[in-house]
Parts: structure tokens; sequence; C-alpha cells
């Protein structure tokens, strides 16, 4: 054999030996999946959606139209003549108590502590009537609507000037719905 054959021959032999040689890869290892966990049930489908109590919204937007809408009215001294912005408060007070007649309205009147307990009783009775009769006129029913007059007896602001006597010289209300 030429060397040309021998190197052949050997370089077959080692290709050989290294083939038989290396031991074969072992397959990769897969891990088993995690235990499957039981599913909770699935809740069940509530037949219809939770109520809203429909009555309670209306009350509660309706006590906060009351909140907004009642404010006092003001008045010059000695006098129970409704004011240009106290029909304004009035036609507001008056399209509410018409829009539900629900509501019901005690008319506070009240005087500044000038003049007699006696006066101030009369001029504060004047003045709630003079806001139920406004009141009437834009047809607010009767039976919605009560007077008192306090006289000088629950001032709103203390005081002994003009500034603390115009404050208490009005008509308050006091709701019921």
């Amino acid at each position: 054999m030429n060397f040309k054959h021998w190197t052949l021959a050997g370089l077959g032999a080692v290709a050989l030996f290294t083939a038989c040689s290396t031991p074969p890869k072992p397959a990769p290892r897969v891990e088993p999946p995690p235990p499957r966990m039981a599913e909770a049930p699935a809740p069940a489908q509530a037949s219809e959606p939770p109520k809203v109590d429909e009555e309670a919204l209306r009350r509660q937007r309706i006590q906060a139209r009351i909140s907004e809408v009642f404010k006092p009215v003001y008045f010059a001294y000695d006098q129970s003549t409704l004011s240009a912005e106290g029909q304004s408060t009035l036609q507001e007070i008056g399209k509410l108590m018409k829009e539900v007649p629900e509501i019901a309205a005690r008319i506070e009147g009240h005087a500044d502590e000038r003049g007699s307990n006696d006066f101030n009783l009369a001029l504060g009775e004047r003045r709630s009537k003079a806001v139920q009769d406004y009141l009437s006129s834009f047809g607010v029913k009767g039976s919605q609507m009560t007077t008192i007059s306090y006289g000088e007896e629950k001032p709103a602001v203390d005081g002994h000037d003009e500034g603390a006597w115009a404050k208490n010289r009005r008509v308050e209300f006091t709701t019921t719905f």
C-alpha cells in the first residue's frame, strides 16, 4: 500500500474511532406540566342587574333643589311689600312647589329689634302673609303652606346697626318633604 492509501485508511480509522467514542447526546429533558388545580365554579349569573332605588334618588335630587331654591326673602324697614329680588326668589320657590306638591313650607316672618314686641309680631305676620299670597297667586296650593311670625325673637344676625337689622327683616322657610 502506498502512503496515500495509508493516509486515507488512517483518516478513516480516526473518523470511525471518533464517531464511535463520542457518546450520544441525551434527549433534552422535558418538564411535566404542573398539576391542574380544580377550577372554581363560575359565579351564578344574576337574572337581573342590581336594582337602583329610583325613589331615593328622586328624593335626594329634590332635597338638593330645596336647599338651592329656598332662600330668605328680605324686606325694607317697616315694610311687608315684596321687592323685585324677593319676587324672583319666590318664583323659583313657587315653580318647585308646583312641580313637587309633596313639599310643604312653613313661612316664618321676622322683624328687626326696633319697635315693640307686638308691632314686630304683626309686621312678621304681614311679611309671611305677603309671601304666602304671592306663592298662592303663582299657583302653589294653600295646603302646602303655613305661616308664623317670630317678630324680633329669632334674629339671623346679632347687632344693633343697619347691617344687622337688614338681615333680620326677612321671611325664612322651613320645609318638609
